[in-house]
């Protein structure tokens, strides 16, 4: 019985031990789960720049709202990674919730009272010992495929949630046993979103028209209690501004934008991408705005002739400031202000003060006494006899419909270029006699602008055309001699060019270097010839320009229209833009100052366009430009220069002013001028993406007969970024956000403007 007794007792031990071990491999196994579980909840944080991130939003969550096996639910997440890795993003922001029904989110739930359960195309597929939890298997798919996921906090209807609001206990609760970061709106930018909202709000009750709120640079912060994750900015659509404050802003990651939206467009994304894997942004603008009390305009040396004057200088941003005794309010950080105050006659003392720092100026006021009166004095031209050759002397000349209207260009003329005289008038411009020279189509030049030729110069006469090629040009090379004057139509795919005195013998060659495109040569009734070209969609001009050789011929430009590249070098490869920051050594350009201390804009015109030359080159463009440093290529200079380089797009930069007879800070915006059709469209597209990218004012695209914009060769306008007659506008052009906002900017209108 004792043997028994103890067989017994030492199979009992046994089968104890074994318990034991069963039950603790259990909880070793229970150990290791929750192990697994807790690195899968855990993203997997890098360096801070290296987060881009793409968000998960209603389109992508309205998936789950329709049942759906286990196994396609699986396959949905992990595309969506793919997808997300294609685009360049490393890190998902999903906010947990399935679209058109809040109270159902694609976590595992735990807990009561919460408000929410999972959704039911999930627990669906539930079965004994197997329970899906898609937030889990897109951890554990991001994680192989070094990517991280996290929250972000959305109310009910979608929007983020700010810093500060409470949030759903659900919420917090999943950020805690899932170990997600999770993002919302950080303070500013939810005070920024809602002022945006209320703006656009107030102006739907004025106009009657639906207007959406404006899209504003945003920045989410980790909510969670230890906030260790990095801020992400955002502003879907505009990869300058994007790039610009996370490349200056160092330590943020980046959301490139909603998935769904970049798989319809995912353009925008990658040059955001494009513009921040370049290196640390170079110093563009060579001076800074000092912080030290001055008044920079008026200069003191010029009589004013108006009631007031607005007063423009530098202070301490962080000190307050008054003139003549009034306080002056400041915007921006840099401490430039202005102030509109009353003239009496004569000399005005104006005083600023700020602290123990005195600043003393004396305008003097006087009245205008108009600008003289007599008889006109001659300039020493001449009345041309009928029949007798003119040539023009002046880089670029206007054949005018009315001599006396500036404004009526019928067409541009260039250095070089011979025209017969029909008849000359005589008139008084500017307080000058003067003559106008008609010529055999009826336009005018004005003697200003040419020289009179022996009366023995023949017309041109051309023997045929023989075609070479120059980089993405067709070039026609006359046969003969001559440097005929030339008028032009060109509607859509059809190009005529009209050359006066001259005649044409012979053939154009068959090919045109042009798919499809054909021309006819034929006479016309002044005296010259034409050629009409005729190209087609599939391979259309861009861009023409007559070039007058220097052994006296004539050559004719034809430029292909320039395509998108699929090269790793960028989208612009093979594209050419030429940039001209306007004026430039002596010439200070708008507003001006007696002091060069602070940025003029020549200055900023030159910063403005090597930032966009930077951003430019980061998608692959090849750019030019009229100066790289303080001189003064004059406005000559600049046609020549655009002519000879026959670049893809011609954009001049500069900044805007108004007459400091006003509140100056009130006239603030963005405009661009064009002068042939074929600028416009790039107009438009600068004027909306500066302004999407520096939230400043539309104030549109203007035609105007700008010097540098009179250009067929490629599309030419000249740009006005913003107002430096404005304090708060001006800061802006002069910061760094805005400048490489602006260039960014600049890049991608090119960018908007190139086929393919």
């Amino acid at each position: 019985m004792k043997t028994k007794y103890r067989r017994r007792r030492a199979l009992a031990a046994v089968l104890a031990v074994v318990a034991l071990a069963a039950l603790a491999g259990l909880v070793w196994l229970l150990v290791l789960l929750v192990r697994g579980i807790g690195s899968l909840g855990t993203p997997d944080m890098r360096a801070p720049k290296d987060m881009k991130a793409v968000v998960l939003a209603e389109d992508w969550s309205s998936y789950f709202s329709t049942a759906r096996t286990t196994e396609e639910q699986q396959a949905y997440l992990e595309s969506t990674l793919d997808e997300a890795a294609a685009l360049g993003a490393n890190t998902v922001l999903l906010s947990g919730r399935v679209d058109g029904d809040p109270a159902q989110v694609l976590f595992r739930v735990k807990g009561k009272d919460l408000a929410v359960s999972t959704a039911a195309a999930v627990t669906g597929n539930d079965r004994f010992l197997s329970k899906f939890d898609p937030v889990k298997h897109l951890m554990k798919q991001a994680k192989e495929r070094d990517m991280q996921v996290a929250l972000i906090a959305t109310d009910d209807s979608g929007p983020p949630l700010a810093q500060g609001v409470a949030l759903p206990e659900w919420l917090e609760k999943a950020a805690k046993d899932y170990k997600l970061a999770l993002y919302g709106l950080d303070e500013a930018s939810a005070a920024a979103v809602s002022a945006a909202k209320a703006e656009a709000e107030a102006q739907t009750a004025e106009t009657g028209e639906e207007t959406g709120p404006r899209s504003t640079l945003v920045t989410y912060v980790d909510l969670t209690e230890d906030g260790k994750a990095p801020a992400l900015l955002r502003k879907d659509g505009d990869a300058a501004l994007l790039a610009a404050a996370w490349q200056l802003q160092e330590g943020n990651g980046m959301v490139l934008g909603r998935l769904g939206s970049l798989l319809a467009d995912g353009n925008d994304a990658a040059v955001a991408l494009r513009f921040a894997g370049g290196e640390a942004l170079p110093d563009v603008l060579a001076k800074e705005v000092p912080r030290t009390l001055s008044i920079i305009s008026p200069d003191p040396a010029v009589t004013l002739y108006s009631e007031n004057v607005y007063l423009i200088g530098t202070s301490d941003p962080d000190q307050p400031l008054s003139v003549n005794g009034t306080p002056v309010e400041r915007t921006g950080d840099m401490g430039v202000w202005g102030l509109l105050v009353p003239l009496n006659m004569g000399a005005n003392d104006i005083t600023a003060v700020q602290g123990e720092n005195t600043v003393t100026i004396t305008v003097t006021r006087s009245t205008y006494s108009g600008g003289g009166s007599g008889a006109a004095r001659p300039d020493g031209s001449v009345a041309a006899a009928p029949g007798q050759k003119l040539r023009i002397t002046e880089p670029l000349a206007s054949l005018l419909e009315d001599y006396t209207n500036s404004d009526s260009i019928q067409m541009t003329a260039y250095e070089g270029a011979v025209a017969t005289v029909k008849k000359s008038v005589s008139f008084v411009r500017s307080n000058r006699r003067t003559y106008a020279y008609q010529l055999e189509n009826g336009g005018y030049i004005l003697a200003k602008d040419c020289e009179l030729l022996d009366s023995s110069t023949p017309d041109a006469a051309f023997t045929g055309a023989e075609r070479t090629t120059e980089g993405n040009m067709e070039v026609f090379t006359f046969g003969g001699s001559g440097t005929p004057l030339y008028t032009h139509s060109w509607e859509g795919n059809e190009l005529t060019l009209t050359f006066l005195s001259a005649s044409f013998s012979g053939e154009m060659p068959a090919d045109l270097g042009f798919g499809g495109a054909t021309v006819t040569a034929q006479p016309t009734e002044e005296g010259g010839f034409s050629l009409h070209f005729v190209f087609n969609d599939a391979d259309p001009l861009w861009g023409y320009h007559v070039r007058y050789t220097a052994e006296g011929g004539t050559q004719i430009l034809l430029k292909h229209q320039p395509q998108r590249s699929d090269a790793e070098t960028g989208p612009l490869t093979g594209v050419t833009v030429m940039l001209d920051p306007g004026h430039g050594g002596t010439d200070m350009g708008a507003v001006g100052s007696p002091s060069e201390d602070i940025p003029q804009e020549k200055d900023l015109n030159l910063a403005q366009a090597l930032a966009a030359k930077y951003r430019l080159e980061q998608l692959g463009a090849t750019v030019l430009m009229t100066r790289s440093d303080d001189t003064f290529p004059s406005l000559g200079d600049r046609v020549k220069m655009l002519n000879d380089a026959a670049p893809d797009f011609f954009i001049s930069v500069h900044h805007n002013s108004t007459l400091l007879d006003k509140d100056a800070d009130e006239l603030v915006g963005t405009e661009c001028y064009w002068f042939y059709t074929e600028g416009k469209p790039l107009a438009q597209a600068l004027v909306d993406r500066v302004t999407d990218a520096t939230g400043r004012q539309a104030r549109g695209v203007f035609y105007n007969y700008f010097y540098v914009t009179r250009s067929n060769i490629c599309p030419a306008v000249l740009l006005e970024t913003g107002f430096v007659s404005s304090p708060t506008e001006y800061q802006s052009c002069a910061g760094d956000l805005g400048l490489w906002a602006e260039g960014g900017a600049i890049a991608q209108a090119v960018l908007d403007c190139v086929p393919g």
